[in-house]
């Protein structure tokens, strides 16, 4: 089934007629919260589809999704659902929704370079699978408070590979002069504290090379890295590691419109990294945005139509404190209209907030735009509404659902201005 395809001049996502969907979302906004503004919009259809998908080609491996990359607590109620995904976790508060959205403690694993005293504290008194240890400073830290707490620490090393990758600067994380993960000084220096520390116990290795990633060569890379360190694992600690994580970081083809946007080969990386590591240990992947992006589109309105040195300023609703990714990193998100005129002309997408890279779109041919029509932004599940924020003042917007029954639920209601000033102490 096409992600986005005109049938009629109307634009259908995944089938559904986005003119009758985008009726029926923001009328429901407006009856519930006198609410008439922009909104996230997802399918549960599309997300079951997308958990499906790696369940199917992945097989007898482990999953545990990135929340950072869509953490609504409704999509994470129903990834929790399925029974071969956990969740990856990179802060505390990401901790607390995945235990209220139902993921078991031990389903639970705890990444990120700079993790407090008190997220620690909080992972090991809720007996999570394992934390994710990503410096000599963090491993005693975990030691010491595991000895507090009168408790045995389930560790898992993150190694940097120094595995090169095809993706964008921003988001490689596999490099030596990245911040993350563990060097080769680092591990030696590890394996003899673990030796030593009676409250941890090392239950896996993991390495995560980058996001937006094609081609399967450098997962077959990581593992072989991953298999030749569990050798020296085992040698010098005499232990048998319980999993190797592999990261995540399928690639999502923004500009592909038509098919599944799935472009990996996952019975070459399967193949592959079974013969690398064979059966008789977990394999755990951590996809996050390979399963979000597709799920969501951004619907936006157009406000005002401006005409300025030779080309179309569309100015619309949403602006990049709902989603910044083409301002930080100059992503594509394709950008339709749900009904389309004849004709074509160039514009400027561009919102409403007080800077000059707010703007979605440069020199982006669409059909001819009037003020009032509404525009999809796609692939917008991912690193949307999580890295949204309140610059200039401006309220959260409504996450809506289209449930695999069909009916419209709002499962973000939207942000009120006096809710905002709620923590600000001002008398």
């Amino acid at each position: 089934m096409d992600n986005f395809s005109y049938s009629d001049d109307r634009l259908f996502w995944h089938g559904k007629d986005t003119v009758a969907l985008f009726q029926q979302a923001a009328e429901k906004l407006q009856k519930d919260f006198e609410y008439a503004g922009h909104f996230w919009l997802y399918q549960e259809e599309i997300l079951r589809e997308r958990l499906a998908l790696l369940e199917n080609n992945l097989v007898g491996c482990g999953f545990y999704y990135s929340v950072k990359s869509q953490s609504n607590l409704a999509l994470l109620r129903l990834i929790a659902a399925h029974a071969r995904f956990g969740a990856d976790v990179v802060s505390g508060g990401e901790l607390l929704r995945t235990l209220k959205a139902g993921f078991p403690p031990e389903k639970i694993v705890f990444a990120g370079v700079g993790k407090s005293e008190a997220e620690l504290r909080a992972a090991l008194e809720n007996k999570i699978r394992s934390i994710h240890v990503e410096s000599i400073s963090e491993l005693k830290d975990i030691a010491r408070i595991a000895d507090e707490l009168k408790l045995i620490a389930p560790v898992t090393l993150r190694l940097n590979p120094d595995v090169e990758v095809d993706t964008h600067k921003h988001i490689t994380t596999g490099k030596e002069e990245n911040k993350f993960g563990l060097s080769e000084n680092d591990f030696q220096a590890a394996l003899k504290l673990l030796g030593g520390l009676p409250a941890l116990r090392l239950v896996g290795l993991q390495a995560h090379i980058g996001s937006q990633l094609f081609d399967t060569v450098p997962y077959i890379k990581t593992a072989e890295f991953l298999k030749e360190k569990s050798g020296i694992v085992s040698a010098a600690l005499h232990v048998t590691l319980d999993y190797i994580s592999l990261g995540g970081g399928f690639g999502i083809d923004y500009h592909r419109l038509e098919g599944d946007a799935v472009n990996f080969d996952f019975a070459t990386l399967l193949t592959g990294v079974r013969k690398v590591l064979g059966d008789t240990i977990e394999i755990h992947f951590e996809p996050g945005r390979f399963i979000a992006a597709p799920l969501g589109v951004l619907a936006t309105r157009v406000r005002h139509l401006k005409e300025r040195s030779g080309k179309t300023l569309a100015i619309v609703d949403a602006a990049m404190n709902d989603l910044i990714r083409p301002m930080l990193y100059e992503a594509y998100h394709p950008i339709l209209p749900i009904m389309r005129r004849a004709g074509e002309d160039k514009y400027d997408i561009v919102g409403p907030v007080c800077e000059s890279t707010d703007t979605f779109a440069s020199a982006r041919t669409l059909s001819l735009l009037n003020e009032g029509d509404w525009l999809a932004i796609g692939y917008a599940g991912a690193y949307g509404s999580s890295m949204s924020s309140n610059f200039n003042s401006r309220p959260l917007i409504p996450e809506v659902l289209l449930t695999a029954k069909g009916g419209i639920r709002i499962i973000r209601r939207p942000q009120t201005l006096d809710e905002m000033f709620l923590t600000e102490n001002f008398a």
